[in-house]
């Protein structure tokens, strides 16, 4: 991975730095959603950073990491609203809260 010292860093992307967001439907916990800030390229000469994030299940099952990027930010811009939505077929919607501290680090 590249080093991040010489990266342009997107302050947008701040609040979504290694943070861990609780994924919930009517209440009831369904999962978390882990997210990471990686610096990636669009083109060799373009610099920019990513989020990547993963969705863990309260089952124990989790899903293959995915990348969401600007400008666009559909994901971050979701979850600056209190939701995250599914991209599956149903376009499932979730209610999403950051969890801070140790209870980021609970197990489901």
């Amino acid at each position: 991975m590249p080093s991040m010292d010489d990266w342009p860093r997107d302050a947008r992307l701040d609040p979504f730095r290694d943070t861990v967001w609780q994924l919930s439907r009517g209440g009831i916990v369904q999962g978390r959603l882990t997210c990471r800030v990686v610096p990636s390229r669009r083109l060799p000469w373009q610099k920019s950073e990513s989020v990547w994030y993963r969705l863990h299940w309260v089952d124990g099952r989790h899903e293959l990491p995915r990348e969401d990027h600007g400008p666009g930010w559909p994901v971050i811009s979701d979850l600056e609203r209190g939701r995250f939505v599914l991209t599956d077929l149903a376009g499932t919607v979730f209610e999403a809260r950051q969890v801070d501290g140790p209870a980021a680090d609970e197990p489901l």
